[in-house]
């Protein structure tokens, strides 16, 4: 089990008898349920989603889970709300391994049921998660649609706060979690004050541009707080809506959070949205918009720029790349070469086509290229070299 003084995460050793004795009264760990969102192309490779409305997530190429504890999932990530004058949050108690003591007294979450993950990953038809839990018997239940978009560095997250009882319901809804960093578990902030949008970044106030964790709203109207992760735990556990705060040029263990004021009438609901960005590039806000993948690999118009075939080759070592536009839209791309095979998986999308040393004829540049969505693109592309082999081997540059 984990505990954490400052930026530190240490583990506690407890006599035997202890350990025991917990073991009797406490839930046992990791039994909390969750789905899972898996997309080998990523770059959020993995999504999971707690039962009773916790996360963690997985960045491609990266050895650690982004949000602490960075081995175990789910997190210490999710939804909490406060009402009829409860907290309730995920059950972070059953997880393997927590640092939100700082919440002080709460209530978990009642899981009614959550669908499995449906979609292809397309715009049009993203992976999809929906979650339903209800807050004890306050009347208030969660209806909450986690969606990821292949090739995206944001997941969406659609949370409608319904009012199935007889009064008015009133309270604080947060979305947020304890930061990741990677390289270490301390970090800076940074904040985009128009959007009500915050992060923890790697660089103070994401200047220069580097890793960053971000919550950014699409509903307006929020408040937020980034600091010491268990500050904001902290501030959450207050019942209040969050500071508008943030400690962006100070390297701490740190966490951030949004939140939304509601007050529903019976019978009613309301949606609260909001992306949760991972980005080693440091790039924030909302996704880019999708850029619709060519159906052909070659030419003006096509996946690859290459050189031309229209006439002969003199250059006989030259590059072949995958237009930077398309780099997101790309799972894995096979080059076949004359002499060899490249299997690319990761950017930059590219390699040499290398005739040096080859007679002069005509050769072939066969690629297969698999989207994130599944599609596979094929092409041929015919090249003529302009002279015969030169004597002594390869040719120079």
């Amino acid at each position: 089990m984990y505990s954490r003084d400052g930026a530190r995460a240490t583990f506690t050793l407890v006599a035997t008898a202890l350990i025991a004795a917990a073991a009797l009264a406490a839930p046992a760990h990791g039994a909390v349920p969750f789905r899972e969102i898996v997309s080998s192309a990523g770059p959020l490779t993995n999504v999971a989603l707690g039962d009773e409305l916790s996360c963690q997530v997985a960045y491609r190429g990266d050895a650690r889970f982004e949000l602490f504890p960075s081995a175990a999932k789910p997190g210490d990530c999710g939804t909490l709300v406060f009402t009829a004058g409860t907290l309730y949050a995920p059950n972070f108690s059953a997880h393997d391994g927590t640092a939100t003591s700082s919440l002080g007294a709460t209530t978990p979450w009642t899981p009614v049921s959550q669908s499995a993950v449906s979609g292809s990953g397309s715009a049009s038809n993203p992976f999809k998660v929906t979650t339903v839990a209800d807050a004890g018997a306050s009347g208030v239940r969660i209806t909450q649609v986690d969606s990821y978009i292949a090739g995206q560095e944001s997941y969406r997250t659609d949370t409608t706060v319904q009012n199935t009882g007889g009064a008015a319901a009133d309270g604080i809804l947060y979305r947020g979690g304890d930061c990741y960093l990677q390289e270490s578990d301390t970090g800076y902030g940074f904040l985009d004050a128009a959007n009500g949008a915050v992060g923890c970044s790697i660089n103070a106030n994401n200047s220069p541009a580097g890793r960053i964790e971000q919550w950014y709203p699409i509903t307006g109207g929020n408040q937020y707080m980034q600091g010491r992760f268990g500050d904001v735990w902290s501030a959450i556990g207050t019942h209040a809506p969050l500071p508008n705060t943030t400690r962006a040029t100070e390297s701490l263990d740190n966490g951030a959070a949004i939140s939304w004021s509601f007050s529903i009438a019976p019978g009613g609901q309301a949606t609260y949205s909001h992306y949760t960005t991972f980005s080693p590039r440091g790039v924030s806000g909302p996704p880019p918009a999708a850029v619709p993948t060519p159906s052909i690999a070659f030419g003006p118009n096509g996946l690859l720029s290459s050189p031309t075939n229209l006439r002969c080759v003199s250059k006989r070592y030259f590059p072949i790349r995958l237009r930077k536009k398309f780099w997101p839209n790309i799972a894995a791309v096979t080059i076949r070469m004359p002499r060899t095979t490249r299997v690319l998986r990761r950017r930059p999308w590219g390699t040499n086509v290398d005739l040096r040393g080859l007679p002069k004829g005509t050769f072939k540049v066969r690629i297969t290229a698999l989207t994130v969505t599944g599609k596979t693109i094929r092409g041929t592309r015919t090249y003529r070299t302009c002279r015969g082999r030169l004597r002594g081997g390869i040719p120079p540059l």
